[in-house]
C-alpha cells in the first residue's frame, strides 16, 4: 500500500493538532522521510521524498521538488518539555496530572520511580542524553524522600510565579529546558531541585519519538532523522 504526503499530513494533524501541517507540496507518494529541527540540519541534496522540518518556515526554496510537512507549536507542546506524556511514559512515571497556570496548560507533575537525586538523574540522562545543569533539592527536602514520594514538574517554562504554584501540590524537583536567572533565585528559595534538560536536548528527544511513531503507524516508511553532525 502506498503511503501519501496527504495521509502524512493528516496524521499530523490528528495527532498534534497543526491546522496545515503540509507547507509544501511535492511527490504524493512517500516512502523515506527525512526529519529534522532546523533546515540547517539537512544536507544539501537528500534521498528522500519528503521533510518533516520542525521550523519549516526556514525551508524557503531550498530541496526543490521534495514535499515539505511541520508542526511548531504542537511539537513543543507534546514532544519536548511541557505536557510530555509521551516521555512520562518512557520513563514510568506514574500519577501524571497537568498544571494549568493562568488558564493555560503548562506541563505535568508526576511521581517517577526513582526515590533518590542521583537515580532520577540517571535516568533522565539515559533517556535523552544528559541535561545543561542542575541542583539537588534541599537537604531537609532530600531527608523526606525516605517516607513520601519524590514529586516532580515538567514544565515548558519557568518563573516564580510557576515554581510556587507547583510547589504548593508537593513537587520537590522542577524540570524544564532551561534556566532562567530569577525563576531560579525562587527555586532555591523553596529549597526545590531543578534539572535544566536542555531546550535542543528535549526537541531532539521528540524528533526521534516522532519518526519512531510514524514508523509504527506506517509500516514500510523509511525514516532519518538529521542532527547537526549529519
Amino acid at each position: 500500500m502506498t503511503l501519501t504526503l496527504t495521509e502524512l499530513a493528516d496524521w499530523l494533524r490528528a495527532e498534534f493538532g497543526e491546522r496545515e501541517p503540509l507547507k509544501r507540496r511535492g511527490p504524493p507518494a512517500v516512502r523515506r522521510l527525512a526529519l529534522a529541527l532546523e533546515p540547517a540540519d539537512l544536507p544539501p541534496t537528500l534521498d528522500a521524498d519528503a521533510l518533516f522540518v520542525h521550523r519549516s518556515l526556514r525551508v524557503g526554496e531550498r530541496w526543490p521538488g521534495l514535499g515539505v510537512l511541520g508542526v511548531h507549536d504542537g511539537f513543543d507542546l507534546s514532544l519536548t518539555t511541557g505536557p510530555n506524556h509521551r516521555l512520562a511514559n518512557a520513563l514510568g512515571w506514574r500519577d501524571v496530572r497537568e498544571v494549568i497556570w493562568k488558564g493555560e496548560l503548562k506541563g505535568i507533575t508526576a511521581t517517577p520511580p526513582q526515590q533518590g537525586w542521583n537515580e532520577l538523574r540517571a535516568a533522565l540522562h539515559a533517556e535523552l542524553g544528559g541535561e545543561d545543569s542542575s541542583w539537588p533539592p534541599a537537604s531537609s527536602l532530600l531527608s523526606n524522600l525516605n517516607t513520601e514520594p519524590l514529586r516532580l514538574a515538567l514544565m515548558n517554562a519557568m518563573n516564580p510565579g510557576l515554581i510556587e504554584h507547583v510547589a504548593a501540590g508537593g513537587v520537590r524537583v522542577y524540570l524544564t529546558g532551561q534556566l532562567r536567572p530569577s525563576a531560579s533565585a525562587a527555586a532555591h528559595a523553596l529549597g526545590m531541585g531543578v534539572i535544566a534538560l536542555g531546550h535542543r536536548r528535549s526537541e531532539e528527544w521528540g524528533l526521534r519519538r516522532l519518526a519512531a511513531e510514524l514508523r509504527a503507524a506506517f509500516p514500510g516508511l523509511q525514516t532519518h532523522v538529521y542532527g547537526p553532525t549529519d
